[in-house]
Parts: structure tokens; sequence; C-alpha cells
């Protein structure tokens, strides 16, 4: 079946921009090559867990395992399945593929696409290289085999996720990626239907990569349609608060430039293009600061880190106009936001990432403007005696982002619809969606999910909500379900924090896992 999916009344989905304050932004770019030949996996019995059955929702925070391999468990105890195995292994040339063994434990059949992963639209899955803030949209095929319908600007990914799995049956799912860095060691894994898990990335000849048709092949890189892309995470003031609350943004210096250069990579153009769109401002003021790991000496980086902050400055005005004051400083070494070596002495690669950065700080100018009350819709209340009773599951720093889950049990005797739908338009116009999740730190920011254009949804949360069959958002009697998002992390001193829940105008206090 194909699915064209429409969100809040609009046609078709497409890359759009997200209309708001943004608190981070990290951006990368990548191309595919071919990986070696492979055969299919075929459909099998499932072997059970120590409860007979695939354990619908971990108990707790993070993973569970089967047999000791990684599981994604489902994000609703209504909905008896799990991605089991969850592997990510390098292909031979510049592919990553994604793999699981997708078991269905209900009592009729099911396809991995009912669940949203249509991979003749666009695949509802989604990897994080969450110490270079970057987010990987599975690649577009080239001599590949292809589904049923399937064209070459649709993902690489294998027949079995179209196809029915029967009740106590199992079947390999492929899913192919542009590889990241070969210094990054592990990624977030989001899929419709599953719990965010972090695997690690395996390295070429791994024999954890299973034959699958869809491995011939290679990938094909577009420029205007690029896989790989920042990940935005967005903060603005709290009711109630002021505008004079900062916009702030961060770009990994990897994508806009070349090693020991200054001048701003083809990749670049985009990047700050997209950055541009989420300055919702016209006028005030903007601080370009560079940073670089400790790589080098310390006055070739401070004069590289000047010599950044000027190039993305120089870019960012173009786009801005003149309605701004635009200022520079390089920080070169001495504001790390992540240790540059472990506590050994050895290399921190993922810290170094986080380090090479150019952060941007928009402010508005005038009195009044900082004075001005933020606007906001209503809260949404539509969950208000509904018997949906909200429990904080996890909140876990993770490498300058925070993961997020809350659970939602039905303690009534009647489904309930959540309304929820993931929607980055939404951001600081309209209300929350029910059961859309947010963070406030208590200092007047409140934060929202981060968002990742190349995705077929907006938002780095929970996608469709498949609670039960075909992707539903209502929540049986006695179920619980689990939300998900994914956020820019507050400063280190904050400790403490509220997460909201929309449609029960729910603040959650909690301690921030760091």
């Amino acid at each position: 079946m194909q699915i064209n999916r429409t969100v809040g009344g609009r046609g078709p989905r497409s890359v759009r921009a997200v209309g708001v304050a943004v608190a981070g932004l990290a951006l990368a770019s990548a191309c595919a090559t071919p990986a070696g030949p492979t055969k299919p996996g075929p459909v099998l019995s499932v072997p059970s867990d120590s409860s007979g059955t695939a354990a619908p929702v971990a108990p707790g925070p993070g993973p569970t395992a089967v047999g000791g391999a990684l599981v994604a468990d489902s994000v609703s105890s209504a909905l008896r399945i799990q991605a089991r195995d969850v592997r990510l292994v390098r292909g031979g040339g510049a592919d990553l593929a994604l793999q699981f063994e997708f078991a269905n434990d209900t009592s009729e059949s099911i396809a991995p696409s009912d669940l949203g992963l249509d991979p003749r639209t666009h695949v509802i899955a989604t990897l994080v290289d969450l110490p270079r803030g970057t987010g990987y949209a599975p690649a577009h095929g080239v001599g590949v085999a292809r589904i049923e319908g399937a064209f070459p600007e649709h993902a690489r990914a294998s027949t079995s996720s179209v196809e029915g799995i029967p009740p106590g049956g199992r079947a390999m799912v492929t899913i192919v990626f542009p590889s990241p860095p070969e210094e990054t060691l592990s990624m977030l894994v989001t899929m419709d239907g599953f719990l965010p898990v972090e695997a690690p990335v395996q390295p070429s000849g791994s024999p954890a990569l299973k034959d699958d048709p869809v491995l011939h092949g290679g990938s094909k890189a577009d420029p205007a349609d690029p896989q790989v892309s920042p990940v935005i995470c967005q903060s603005g003031p709290d009711s109630g608060a002021t505008s004079s609350t900062p916009t702030r943004l961060r770009l990994p210096s990897d994508v806009l430039f070349a090693f020991g250069s200054a001048a701003l990579s083809p990749a670049a153009a985009s990047a700050i293009e997209t950055l541009s769109k989420q300055v919702t401002a016209t006028s005030g003021s903007i601080l370009v600061e560079g940073h670089t790991d400790s790589i080098g000496d310390d006055a070739s980086n401070q004069r590289l880190s000047e010599q950044r902050a000027t190039s993305v400055r120089d870019a960012v005005a173009a786009r801005l106009g003149s309605g701004f004051q635009y200022r520079t400083a390089g920080f070169g070494e001495t504001r790390p936001v992540a240790p540059n070596t472990n506590p050994d002495g050895s290399d921190n690669p993922d810290g170094r990432g986080a380090n090479r950065r150019v952060e941007l700080t928009v402010e508005t100018t005038t009195e009044a403007a900082r004075a001005a009350p933020v606007a906001r819709e209503p809260a949404n209340t539509t969950l208000l005696g509904s018997g949906l009773v909200p429990t904080v599951r996890d909140v876990r720093a993770r490498s300058g982002f925070v993961l997020a889950e809350v659970a939602l049990r039905n303690t009534s005797d009647q489904e309930r619809a959540l309304g929820y739908v993931n929607d980055g338009n939404r951001i600081g116009v309209r209300a929350d969606y029910g059961g859309e999740l947010s963070l406030t730190d208590g200092t007047g920011a409140r934060y929202a999910p981060c968002a990742f254009g190349p995705a077929w949804w907006d938002l780095v949360a929970t996608g469709a909500p498949s609670f039960t069959h075909f992707g539903s958002d209502k929540v049986p009697p006695g179920a619980t379900v689990v939300m998900w998002s994914l956020f820019a992390a507050p400063p280190p001193q904050r400790q403490s924090i509220q997460v909201g829940v929309g449609g029960l105008n729910a603040s959650l206090p909690t301690q921030l896992a760091r």
C-alpha cells in the first residue's frame, strides 16, 4: 500500500522550515556509494522472551535486550511488536545499513509500513549523530532491488518493509543511509512505532550485516534534496516571559569548513539558508562566535576561530539584511562544551566534534520589544478529565541534547484519542497538540522538540502515533503509551526541569540525568 500523508489538513508533506526561535543547530552533508552483494532474509517464527511475548513497552528508562541484542520496544502496550537486534553496520563504500528483526506478537498480520515505515514516500526512520548534531534520512537508490511502486527518489529499504508479517512471525528489515564520519561510534535510531535507541556503529565487514537485495547497487546524492542535514533545536521565551530571552544557534564547523580552513564549503550555503529561516526577528543584534577543538597551537586556533566567525557573519548578513547589527568574536579552544580528551588522556573525537562550532546569539534591540509579553494561544486542555495520567519515564542528557520520554496511562474505561500531530509549523504559532512534549528550565526559556528537515515528520519526536494497528492515536482503556522528543540540552547548571505535556496543561517536575 502507498500512503499519501497529510498533516493538519495540508497536502502531502514536504520539507518545511520551522519559523520560531532556535536554540541549537547542527549541520552535515554526505554522499553514498555501493555496498556489497546480498541475499534476502526469510520470514521466521519469533522466539519469545521470558514472558512468552514480545514486551510492548520497556518498564523503565533505557532499551531492553533479548539474548544480549539491542531491542527497540513498542511505544504502546496495546501493540505487541518489537524491533529486535537493532544494528548499524557500515557498508563497503559510503553506505550505512540499519537492520533489525521486526517481531510481531499480535493476533493479526502487520507490515512495518502499517506503522508509517513506507519507503514509497519517505521511510519514517531517522538516525541522529548526537555529538555532531546531524540527522540522517534514508538514502536514495541507484541500481538496487525495488519495492513495487517505488522510484529512484524513494528510500533504499528492503521489500520486507511492506510485506505482512504473520502473527508470531518476524522478518528482517534493512534501510540504507548515508554513512557518517569514521569517528562516529554510535547513533540514535528513531522509527515509527518504536522507542528510540542508541546503537553502536559497527565497522565494514562485520558479520552483523546480513544479506539483503537492497544492499546491491548504490545511493544517489541529490544536493537539492540532501539526506544529511542539521538537527534544529528551538528555544524561546516561555509563557509569561518577555521577548528579551535570546535565540541561540550552534553550527558544527565540520560541515561549514574544510580542515584548517575558514572558507565556507559548498554544503554551507544550504546550511546557512536553513539557519537564516529560523530567525523570525527582522531587526536586532547578532553575535557570531567561533570555536575550535584543541588540535593545533593556541595562536592558530584563535586566528581560525575569528576567521570562521567572520565567514559565517558575512553569509548570514547576506540573507538577513541590514536590519541587524552584526558582531564577531573568536575564542579558539578556550571555551569547550565537551572534553577534547578522555580521562586517560586519549583522544575524544566526539568531544572535539562538539567543540568545533560557530555559535550565533540573536537579540532584539528596543526596550519595548524586550518588555513585550510573549503572545501564545491558550494552553491546550482538551485531554483534561480524559483519564490519561502522565508520568515522566526518563529525561536524560546526551551529547548536547536531551531525550525525554513520558508515559501516558489510560485509567478510564474508554479509548482516548490524543489529537497528536508531529508538525514543526505549529511551534510558536499554536498551542501544543495533545501528547506533544516541551521543556522549561526555570530561566524563562521554553524548549520545543528538535526538527530535521529531510525526514517525513518535521520533529525528532513521536511520529505517527502507532498505538494500535495502522497508526491510530487512540489509547485503549488500561493501555500505556510513551511519547518521546529530542531537545537541546539546558545549561549544565540546570538540573531541575519541567516537562510539559500538550492537552493536559501538565508541567511535570523532574531531575535531568546527565
